[in-house]
């Protein structure tokens, strides 16, 4: 069941009366005819609170332009109604107004009660309604919030990766664009070549990028991370070699070098690779992941226990380091 349905459903119950035969059609899940009951009541005793029914059985139904008036004739008999003006707002966004939809949220998420439920799907719908009016940034800033609030809403996870993608899509596109015949142009269409899953394509654009400014750092490490996916660890050992000798402290040149040393079984050469990435890495645990891997391998336990506990402080959720860290203690 949808965020909003739950909703709904607590506005439902949240008065404690007898249901009328409107209400009990609606908690039944038989909107349609719901909503016929809700029209005669209203023809018979209007009401916002029955109005505001009748909007939500349209809505739920999909028929968004036909709530809409329901839910204004509702807020025109009790303005403090927040729960209507989510909802039209909703329904205006559906239709895509968006300007009017973003005012109405606006104006809800200033009147809900702080710690009310519904300030969940205020700031999710407050978010994407920025984000459709072309606004990313402070839609992502809507979305977050509630993301803070509460990490496992689906919706509001996929609505902000989508929008990171697109945005990131957007900036590569842009400096292309500006300087497509240039190394910096170049490596910017790789990446957004290879998000688009081109990967071959993607390898030839880093290349170019490395033919036109070799002691540019970047386009190195893309490709050797590239090579590495395709199984390919020679190769990328020597492209991302030449990228630590423009900068030997390079944190993403020492991962996959490190990377490539593992699959070459060069665990001794992987080890201070490894080292540098996981020293300077400040949000990725894969670099300590996989130095911890290098350490159990060579019986340095403590030391991979370490490493696998700065993981798990960089990312909680991470079930390779849980899963890494039992193995280790298992083995005690």
């Amino acid at each position: 069941m949808r965020p909003a349905c739950i909703l709904v459903l607590l506005i439902a119950a949240a008065h404690g009366q007898t249901p009328t035969p409107a209400r009990r059609a609606e908690l039944a899940g038989d909107f349609a005819a719901a909503e016929k009951a809700y029209e005669l009541e209203l023809a018979e005793r209007p009401s916002a609170e029955t109005w505001q029914r009748l909007g939500l059985t349209r809505h739920l139904q999909s028929k968004f332009a036909a709530a809409i008036p329901a839910f204004r004739e509702a807020l025109r008999l009790d303005g403090k109604l927040w729960t209507s003006r989510l909802f039209l707002g909703m329904c205006l966004y559906r239709v895509n107004q968006f300007a009017e939809a973003q005012a109405e949220l606006e104006r809800a998420q200033r009147e809900v009660p702080a710690d009310n439920p519904g300030r969940d799907e205020i700031d999710y719908w407050v978010g994407a309604t920025l984000i459709a009016r072309k606004q990313p940034l402070d839609g992502l800033a809507a979305i977050e919030r509630l993301l803070a609030r509460r990490p496992s809403r689906t919706d509001a996870l996929e609505l902000a990766v989508q929008t990171y993608a697109e945005l990131g899509s957007n900036l590569w596109n842009q400096v292309a664009e500006r300087s497509f015949d240039s190394a910096a142009g170049h490596e910017v269409h790789g990446h957004a070549l290879e998000a688009e899953g081109k990967a071959e394509a993607a390898l030839e654009a880093y290349r170019r990028s490395k033919a036109l400014n070799p002691r540019r750092a970047g386009p190195g490490i893309a490709i050797g991370r590239m090579l590495l996916s395709q199984g390919k660890p020679a190769e990328a050992m020597a492209e991302v070699e030449s990228e630590l000798k423009l900068n030997p402290a390079d944190p993403r040149a020492c991962y996959y070098a490190g990377l490539a040393a593992i699959q070459l079984g060069k665990m001794k050469e992987a080890a201070p690779l490894l080292e540098c990435a996981d020293r300077w890495a400040t949000y990725d645990p894969e670099p300590a992941i996989a130095l911890a891997q290098v350490y159990l391998a060579a019986g340095r336990r403590e030391e991979a226990e370490s490493a696998v506990r700065r993981a798990q402080t960089l990312a909680p959720g991470s079930t390779a380091a849980r899963e890494l860290l039992q193995v280790l203690q298992q083995a005690k």
